[in-house]
């Protein structure tokens, strides 16, 4: 057993271009469970609590989960607040909160072990093995391969986002449209986030193995690192510990129904509890051992950790993070220098929840936090206020620094919003609504039928997204989605030389043109 593995280990260093590295922790000794202190002085369960209290209280969110995980051992685990706000059930260790984005460093981290086994080809291009991949590059068609996928610079467009938010497009729709997503920017010039790709590594992972994504993971993940609470889609629980997702309305809090996330699982459609994290946490801080089983091998977890794409700083991260020069992806972790140490970290954000993991390699240093809000901002000031507190450090007020970012940013998304829709001039069509009404096509997200009922003009998009027509400048309506999340968006109309309307342009959602009659 131990030549296999090290087979795996050898294996995965040479995909990756890795050499197998003496583990830091080798001379360490595993500290005693009475003796924790000895090995975490500087971050204690008090400090914990202190910091999520003032967070919950900052941002006037309702629930919070943290876990601190420091050489493979718990130094704190808490949960604090409630589950839905006003609510009286509170959050405990074993309450789900979903995941969103968290998922991808599980598929990454599942792809890897694959890879150490053989059974995936991390720089094969996949068009070797799987020749019915198509895509609307030429060259991404021929090159791409599961590490471009992995490390996200494919070159794609974030429009591909579009096909699975409020489609009702199921998974293998979803990826079978991916032949016509644009290409963004020249393949393998620069990070490009894609949602969709990860769905395709996973899907790609599962076939390789004969089986469905969700067992993959289940079988893969769940297991071996003790993922108790965890699954897929909406978070459930059989005593119903479930977190309730939150949103702002009218600058209020309120509580929503959480996405279904089924038709992008690979990218973002985990659950889990902060005891579920915790337990990961301590296999990725001890070199992938758990309770005395190997998880993960420590090339992988070297692996994930080591620079595959430069993302780059931007304007506002260099101001709130004076102490770092780089901001890097390796394998389904972002990787960012911090007051002299490396930092790997990744955050996850959908309607309703968000939340962060982050970890100190060198310091065998592991944080996570959960909340039942869509401010990303929220956990990851908890994580760098506990992070600066570790490394002993004073002077920033992340809760105050994030909460200010995040207002500003609403703010300015709000502003973008109204500038795009620009002043409403009309009350009423410019032209009679039935020479709307018909089917119109989209190059990416298929069919759209555009009606008219008793109370105005509908508009569905795909399946299941739609929403309501109003008037709003002579040839420009306002779209206000059934789907608040998604909010509005102007609907352009563009007319034939005969004044009918030959297509319209709704927002980022782009071009839709009259199908032609049947």
């Amino acid at each position: 057993m131990m030549h296999l593995h090290r087979t795996r280990t050898v294996l995965l260093a040479a995909l990756l271009g890795l050499l197998p590295q003496r583990s830091v922790a080798e001379s360490i000794p595993t500290p005693p469970k009475d003796a924790l202190t000895l090995y975490a002085p500087k971050l204690t369960e008090s400090d914990v609590s202190a910091y999520a209290k003032r967070a919950l209280t900052d941002w006037q969110a309702p629930g919070m989960a943290v876990a601190v995980i420091h050489h493979g051992k718990v130094v704190a685990l808490g949960a604090y607040g409630n589950r839905r706000m006003g609510g009286s059930a509170q959050v405990d260790i074993h309450t789900r909160f979903a995941l969103a984005s968290l998922t991808k460093t599980l598929t990454a981290a599942t792809i890897g072990m694959l890879a150490e086994e053989g059974k995936i080809a991390l720089r094969r291009p996949l068009k070797d093995t799987h020749p019915d991949l198509v895509f609307s590059d030429p060259v991404v068609t021929a090159q791409l391969t599961m590490l471009d996928i992995l490390s996200h610079r494919s070159g794609i467009s974030e429009s591909a986002d579009l096909l699975w938010t409020a489609t009702g497009y199921d998974r293998k729709e979803v990826l079978r449209r991916l032949k016509d997503v644009p290409q963004e920017s020249p393949f393998r010039s620069r990070f490009s986030y894609s949602n969709v790709l990860y769905a395709l590594a996973g899907e790609l992972a599962a076939k390789a193995e004969s089986t469905t994504w969700e067992s993959l993971i289940r079988q893969r993940i769940f297991v071996p690192a003790a993922l108790h609470d965890a699954g897929f889609g909406v978070p459930s629980a059989p005593d119903g510990n479930i977190a309730t997702p939150h949103a702002l309305r009218n600058q209020v809090l309120t509580a929503i129904t959480p996405r279904a996330l089924d038709n992008i699982a690979p990218a973002a459609g985990v659950y889990a509890s902060i005891s579920d994290l915790a337990n990961l946490l301590r296999a990725f801080t001890s070199d992938g051992q758990l309770d005395g089983k190997q998880v993960f091998s420590k090339t992988l977890i070297d692996a994930m950790m080591t620079p595959q794409t430069p993302v780059g700083l931007a304007q506002w991260q260099k101001a709130l993070y004076p102490q770092s020069h780089f901001l890097l992806h390796g394998l389904g972790l972002m990787l960012q220098d911090y007051r002299g140490k490396l930092v790997a970290w990744n955050t996850g954000g959908i309607d309703g929840f968000s939340c962060t993991l982050a970890l100190i390699p060198d310091e065998k240093l592991g944080l996570a936090v959960l909340t039942n809000v869509p401010f990303t901002g929220l956990p990851e000031a908890v994580v760098f206020s506990l992070l600066d507190h570790y490394l002993g450090s004073t002077g920033t007020d992340w809760n105050q620094a994030r909460l200010a970012l995040s207002k500003n940013s609403r703010a300015r998304q709000a502003a973008a919003v109204q500038a795009q829709l620009g002043t409403q001039t009309s009350q009423k069509l410019a032209l009679p609504a039935k020479q709307l009404v018909g089917t119109y096509v989209s190059a990416l997200l298929g069919e759209a039928e555009l009606r008219q009922d008793g109370s105005g003009l509908t508009l569905r998009i795909a399946k299941s997204l739609t929403g309501r027509l109003f008037p709003w400048q002579p040839t420009r309506l306002r779209m206000q989605f059934d789907d608040a999340e998604l909010g509005v968006a102007p609907c352009d109309l563009e007319l034939s030389p005969d004044g009918t309307v030959a297509s319209f342009v709704l927002g980022e959602h782009g071009k839709f043109v009259r199908a032609a009659a049947k």
